[in-house]
């Protein structure tokens, strides 16, 4: 089996946010399952995460689209079992941000990932590998399928797409579509026109074998009006070939019982060691509570994440027996605001920017981790939490369903039923009274830390999907 997988990001040479992390920890896994893997990426030079003498040049490749010509310089690395293909050009890529900053997108967006796709499938072609699966993930791939129907109807692979996130949906003018080499008959409803614009992830949807989402019940959530961004109806045409399955956590990089960033390792038969590197954090973090309960909210700050929530509450969370850290980056708004929270009370911490010590050193010590979103396609830091030993406190929307079970109903998690302060507080004020019996709580949090929620368990469902979609190869 030979999947090639195409994407805008991928850990560790280029990342925004959880699409990078879950290429590589989809595509490592899959290589431990013995699927030959290549991910195939932009080479963005400004990120500084190449090694020079890991990467070798191998060869160059053009394509041609709108009267213009568009060169690729091609390098590849080996890890972890994954080849890397990265394509240089460095007008599209050499550039300070991946996408743009948090106050608008590069303008040639539409070109700069239409044909990075576009030469993904020429340099396959060049490179003679034979894929079995073409696996793309999110808009920025989203004419893949598009031009490999175009184009390329001749490479026998099968196409999958993986929608992330439904709210990115890679729109741009309809005059794109002669920049980037596309016939004006797809500009209709069912293929690529949204609203007097094109939108790439209907394209990729439209044209791909399969659609997958990142959790079963996101996938459900986004045939709807309320949470499909004005593509429920579009999306619930997919029904035979779409399905969710449940994203992952890279259980080697996340392993609280050998992990060299925090203060104090420590396993589920152990799990009281978490004192010792939450007594860390807080003398890094100036925070004072060390017998209070810690809740962390770590993501990336941006509209739908719930944090309108948590800002217009501070003074309330000023009021409770425990300490709060936020993490993320991002919308601007956002970061000026929980800075601003920070300054005025002294049981919130913030940190604008994530280094890769922080991340560990602040799971490794909450008690609870925060995830109010309004939507959720995955979630990753409720996983990540688990992880540690720290138990969720999340609203009951997207893949937070399928990863938190209540503990009123014998789990190990906090539900937020609705969306308002309100409820936020409640379950917020419920997760200390229960963090007041420390036995009950660190035996939630050992019980916890076993549940499988790693890349592996993720990696086997898209096998048999790979082998089902192939003809059983």
């Amino acid at each position: 089996m030979i999947a090639v997988h195409v994407c805008s990001e991928v850990y560790p040479y280029s990342r925004t946010g959880m699409l990078g992390d879950s290429v590589f920890g989809l595509a490592k896994s899959l290589s431990a399952l013995n699927v030959q893997t290549y991910v195939i990426s932009p080479m963005y030079i400004s990120s500084g995460c190449y090694d020079t003498s890991a990467v070798s040049k191998e060869m160059t490749v053009t394509v041609t689209a709108g009267g213009a010509v568009y060169s690729f310089d091609i390098y590849e690395a080996q890890t972890d079992g994954i080849t890397f293909i990265f394509l240089r050009n460095d007008e599209f890529y050499c550039r300070r941000y991946i996408y743009g900053t948090s106050s608008y997108d590069y303008s040639d967006n539409d070109v700069r990932f239409g044909m990075f796709s576009l030469a993904s499938l020429e340099y396959l072609r060049r490179a003679g590998i034979d894929a079995d699966v073409i696996h793309c993930h999110e808009w920025q791939t989203g004419l893949v399928p598009i031009y490999k129907h175009l184009f390329y109807n001749d490479m026998k692979a099968k196409t999958v797409f993986t929608v992330h996130d439904i709210t990115y949906q890679g729109l741009f003018s309809k005059f794109s579509i002669q920049a980037l080499g596309l016939p004006w008959e797809m500009y209709n409803v069912e293929e690529l026109e949204f609203y007097e614009n094109i939108s790439m992830l209907k394209g990729g949807s439209s044209h791909a074998d399969y659609i997958t989402f990142p959790s079963p019940t996101y996938a459900e959530e986004v045939k709807s009006g309320d949470f499909s961004f004005g593509l429920g109806s579009f999306m619930g045409k997919f029904e035979g070939r779409s399905m969710g399955i449940l994203c992952g956590v890279d259980y080697d990089r996340f392993d609280p019982q050998n992990d060299s960033l925090i203060a104090k390792s420590y396993g589920a038969d152990t799990v009281r060691d978490k004192q010792i590197n939450k007594d860390d954090f807080l003398t890094e973090t100036g925070l004072k509570g060390a017998d209070r309960p810690l809740f962390l909210l770590e993501t990336k700050f941006s509209e739908r994440k719930g944090l309108e929530l948590l800002t217009d509450s501070a003074e309330k969370l000023s009021e409770i027996e425990a300490d709060f850290a936020f993490l993320g980056y991002g919308d601007a708004k956002y970061c000026s605001k929980f800075k601003e929270i920070a300054n005025n009370y002294d049981n919130i911490f913030t940190s604008i920017g994530i280094s890769e010590t922080m991340l560990h050193k602040a799971y490794a010590a909450a008690d609870f981790v925060l995830r109010p979103s309004l939507t959720e396609p995955c979630g990753k830091s409720q996983l990540l939490g688990m992880r540690y030993g720290a138990l969720p406190v999340v609203r009951r929307t997207g893949g937070l369903i399928d990863t938190v079970k209540d503990i009123d109903e014998g789990g190990y998690g906090f539900f937020i039923d609705g969306y308002s302060r309100h409820d936020l507080l409640k379950q917020i004020n419920r997760a200390v009274e229960f963090f007041a019996d420390r036995d009950i709580f660190y035996k939630c949090a050992a019980n916890v830390m076993g549940v499988d929620f790693s890349w592996r368990r993720t990696a086997e469902q898209y096998l048999i999907l790979y082998r089902r979609l192939v003809g059983g190869n």
